[in-house]
This record gives C-alpha cells, structure tokens and sequence, in this order.
C-alpha cells in the first residue's frame, strides 16, 4: 500500500509552506554529480538553461543536454544563448546510450506516451550496457531517470517496473504543473512519486532550479501521473467555462471586458485572467502557453482516466468537442484557450471573429 512520508505529512499539517517536503540528503558524490537533460521543447529547453545555470552555480560538471530533432537542439543553443547561458555550462551528446551510460540524473521532458516509450529503451539500454563494464574509478554508477512529461499513469507504471528489473536505477514520474512562461521563470510545481530516497535527492537537485515547489505524491509513480491529469482537468475546466461565459456575455451585449474585469477583481487568478484576455482579445498564439494538440492529448487521457475509476466529467468531454471543432477551423498549433472557437460556432458565430461584437454565421461564409 502506499502511504504518505512522515515529512509528508509534517508538511501537510505545517500548511504545506516548505518548498521541498522532504531533507536534504546526505549523498556527498551527488555534489560532483553528472547531470543530462533530454528532450529540448518548449518546456525542455527552458527547463534545461535554468538547471544548467544552477549547475554551473555549484561547480557541477556542465549539463549534458540531448534532443532527437536537430533543429530542436538549434533552437537550445540559440535560446540558451539569447538567455546569457554561457557555452561551458552544457555540453551536446548525440548517444542516448551514452548518456545514461555517463549521467547520474537523467530528466527528461517528451511528448507523449509514444516518445517517452521510445527513448526510455535507448536510456535503459544504455544503462544496462554500462554494468557489463568495469568502472574507471572502479565505483558503479547509480542512475536517477526523471521523467517531466504528462503521460497517461500506467505508462509511467510500467516504466517504473523496467527500471527495478535491473540494478543500479529508478525511475520517477514527476510530472510538471506550469505552462513555458512558468518554465522560464523556474516557478513550475512539480508532481514527484517513487521511490523515497532517490525523491529527496532529485528534488533538492530539481528545487528552485526549474521549479517553485514539490508535490509528494507517493510511493507509486502512476499517482504523479493521475493528479497531473486531475490538475489538468481543473485548467481545462477553467478554459471551458470562461469560453462559454464570455460568448454569453457577448452575446447578451453586457460586454466581455466587463467580465474580464469582474473576473480580475473577484477571484484575483493570473491564469483566469490570461486566459480571458486571450479569449476577448482572440490571441491565440500558444507561445509561451500550451497548444490545442497538447491539451487533446489531454483531455484524451482525462476522459481515459475518468472512465476507468467511472467518473462522468461531461466538462471535459465538451471542452473536448469544442477543441476538435476548433482544430477543425484553425489548426492544432494555436493556444489551447482557441476551443471557444468550438463554443462560438455552437452558438451560430463565427470561430475566430477578431471584433468586439461576434458575427453572426452565414451560411454562404468560408471558413477559411
């Protein structure tokens, strides 16, 4: 059965103020350790620049950092560049074997089941490779693999049982609360089960370098993974909700901006706020946000999810078809606040109308 930490629950009943919900641990060779990162995104690569400056800050060795896409790895170094990253802070391999033949912490930052699936056997396999060798400095090698994404939980189940079938490794799912604006300021919330000791090691090396706080969520790593979903839904609840109230207040002609304001003042919610704006102000760009493809991935999981434990949540099964009309009419890439296009188009209007006052849906109108 898997039962809270007693530092967990010392945590809980202080309020939960302490950034990290457990001690410092007491690991001297982690003060030299070898760190990679791989998966260089829109959250990877803000998160690999933060920890790569708080490496450097420590005099740990320079970060490894990986990508399977060149031109991802391209847009690393120019971003890490643009961000005063000096060069000497990480260094560029191209063998995930080798990287988890050499790293002590490997965190990864992927998208989707498919692609975390995939490079987890290159890693593990490195991994294994490595114990059929004898070490240079005759010590062997413990190996931390940490795992960012939003996967669906027994994915990240499974890959917790591959790592325990061999020695020397564990696996974490510690699924990351925060949008790419929260990754480049290091203010992510961070989602970590499994096991204990190797935890607190990869939550002081974790926090405050990419993110605010940690979330102890266990022993079982399929937990992380469920309340990823679960927050998840609460966001995408949120956006469906204010899609639906700000057509209304259109359409009723009390004016959006009156909402945006109300909104502003009474629940005092910089995420409600943001996504109101976007929405009033039809501006879906989803730099520096989330986009329609991520958050149909989502909800694909959320419903998976719900049905499962037989929870209806008919919220997220309309904000569901509200974001495949929306893909529909303007593609996946835009911010995933664009599903009040599908709530619009319910309602008789245009999806993406870029006036104050909707327009009303003609029939002899294109949609492009």
């Amino acid at each position: 059965m898997d039962h809270p930490s007693p530092i967990m629950s010392r945590v809980h009943s202080e309020g939960g103020h302490n950034p990290i919900p457990f001690s410092r641990p007491v690991t001297p060779t982690m003060s030299t350790a070898q760190y990679a990162f791989v998966g260089l995104g829109e959250m990877g690569k803000r998160m690999a620049t933060n920890l790569a400056k708080s490496l450097l800050k420590e005099n740990h060795p320079p970060l490894i950092v990986y990508n399977r896409s060149s031109d991802g790895l391209d847009a690393f170094i120019k971003w890490a560049e643009e961000k005063g990253l000096p060069e000497r802070a990480y260094r560029v391999m191209t063998d995930l074997k080798a990287i988890a033949a050499t790293a002590n912490m490997v965190v990864t930052s992927l998208s989707g089941d498919d692609a975390v699936k995939e490079v987890y056997a290159t890693l593990f396999a490195g991994q294994e490779s490595a114990l059929h060798e004898p070490p240079a400095d005759g010590k062997r090698r413990n190996t931390i693999f940490v795992d960012t994404s939003t996967v669906y939980p027994t994915t990240a189940g499974a890959l917790e049982r591959q790592a325990a079938s061999k020695p020397q490794r564990v696996f974490l799912a510690c699924p990351v609360f925060g949008v790419p604006r929260a990754a480049e300021k290091a203010e992510l919330i961070l989602a970590m089960s499994g096991d204990y000791f190797a935890k607190k090691v990869a939550a002081h090396a974790l926090c405050p370098a990419i993110g605010k706080k940690v979330m102890d969520l266990g022993s079982n790593p399929e937990r992380a993974l469920s309340f990823k979903l679960v927050g998840n839904s609460l966001e995408l609840g949120f956006i469906e909700l204010l899609a639906e109230c700000f057509t209304l207040a259109d359409q009723a002609g009390v004016g959006a901006d009156q909402l945006v304001e109300l909104i502003r003042h009474q629940h005092a919610s910089p995420a409600l706020v943001r996504y109101s704006e976007r929405i009033t102000k039809n501006k879906f760009d989803a730099t520096g946000g989330f986009n329609l493809a991520g958050g149909m991935a989502d909800a694909h999981h959320i419903r998976q999810l719900a049905d499962s434990h037989n929870v209806p949540m008919p919220t997220i099964d309309v904000a569901h078809q509200h974001m495949i009309s929306a893909r529909a009419t303007g593609g996946d890439k835009m911010d995933w606040t664009a599903l009040v296009g599908g709530q619009r188009i319910a309602a008789g209007l245009k999806p993406f109308a870029g006036k104050t006052r909707l327009e009303k849906w003609e029939e002899h109108d294109n949609l492009s």
